[in-house]
């Protein structure tokens, strides 16, 4: 199951990244020479393959794969984060979709106004051109493919990857326009649930999280994160509609405020406290043979924990102090400087030294 979860979210993700470096190709193409944006393309390509077999061969056999899952699960997780907070602002209208024409007409300005002309010799900004977009669109397809294959599947992530790329230059090969048809914005929303997904299974799994049935929790995962998103879309569309909501979420804020009160009075102390508990039970989790130990730091960590939580009211007493103390010192030097009663008689009967 896990295995066509991979190749669609692969397959999906490159197929949004091809389309872009695609649209960039055509216009070095049309506008520079087949042959300078040929020469990028095949640079590009060869660029991505050796840095993904060089992360490739790293992940799987010099680094150990419990600490890689972890990592790699949290940047996925941020990843997936990015693409699907970006699809649900544009899915609301807050912000503006991708537009392949606009993109190639960007792209046909750019090389139009460069020096050079089209002809059969390769021209340098037509091939960096070319180069640039294959490589930089296709660095994050190089890292879901590391990140679901080197985890998870390989050949899974390789066949999507290389499937949308060989659709892609196919499509670029027959119309030799900017592929407008494709819904990528639709696509970039499902990739951005599918790599959530991905991204928290593999982190929770790095941090111990016993997933139910193991890899069969992404589809609940993915329905929840769908569910999220569409919800979310739809308050930012009726901003209107959720006066009510907010309302009661105001009421229910006032009330865990009340219930939270009722335990803790200092958020710092509870704060404090809840750290020193986290401590406490991975300390006990190592060190299973020093709970008495435990007990003791556990106390001490407690003590610690008020002192924090005082530390401030201590600096506000420490003001008043201070600031009578300075009053006291400001009084002591100008009763010096004006001397006792009597003072300027005594010194003005003194013989001159």
């Amino acid at each position: 199951m896990s295995a066509a979860l991979i190749v669609i979210a692969t397959f999906l993700a490159a197929a949004v990244e091809w389309v872009e470096a695609l649209t960039i190709v055509l216009a070095v193409g049309t506008f520079k020479g087949w042959r300078s944006a040929f020469a990028g393309t095949v640079a590009g390509l060869v660029a991505l393959a050796a840095l993904t077999l060089a992360f490739g061969v790293a992940i799987t056999s010099h680094v150990d794969l419990a600490v890689v899952r972890t990592l790699i699960g949290v940047f996925l997780l941020l990843f997936g984060l990015k693409w699907l907070h970006k699809a649900i602002l544009r899915s609301s209208g807050l912000k503006a979709l991708h537009d392949e024409a606009k993109a190639f007409e960007e792209t046909k300005q750019m090389l139009v106004g460069s020096a050079g002309r089209r002809g059969l010799a390769l021209d340098r900004v037509g091939v960096s051109t070319a180069l640039g977009g294959v490589f930089l669109e296709g660095l994050e397809v190089v890292f879901i493919v590391i990140a679901l294959g080197g985890l998870q599947n390989v050949p899974a992530a390789v066949t999507g990857a290389t499937a949308s790329l060989v659709v892609v230059v196919g499509a670029g090969v027959i119309f030799r326009a900017p592929l407008t048809a494709v819904p990528e914005n639709t696509m970039k929303y499902v990739v951005g649930i599918l790599l959530t997904s991905f991204g928290t299974f593999f982190a929770g799994e790095g941090l111990g999280v016993q997933w139910w049935n193991q890899d069969v929790s992404l589809l609940p995962l993915i329905a929840a994160y769908g569910v999220a998103s569409i919800v979310a879309v739809w308050v930012l569309r009726h901003p209107g509609s959720v006066t009510v909501e907010v309302r009661f979420l105001r009421s229910l804020r006032a009330a865990a405020s009340e219930l939270w009160g009722l335990f803790v009075d200092d958020g710092a102390l509870a704060i404090a406290t809840v750290a020193v508990l986290l401590g406490i039970a991975v300390f006990v989790d190592h060190q299973s043979g020093q709970r008495a130990m435990a007990g003791a730091l556990l106390v001490v960590g407690v003590l610690v924990a008020i002192a924090v939580s005082l530390s401030g009211a201590i600096r506000q007493s420490w003001q008043p102090h201070k600031t009578s103390q300075a009053i006291a010192v400001v009084e002591a030097v100008l009763d010096d400087r004006e001397g006792p009663p009597g003072l300027e008689q005594e010194v003005a009967g003194r013989p001159a030294s």
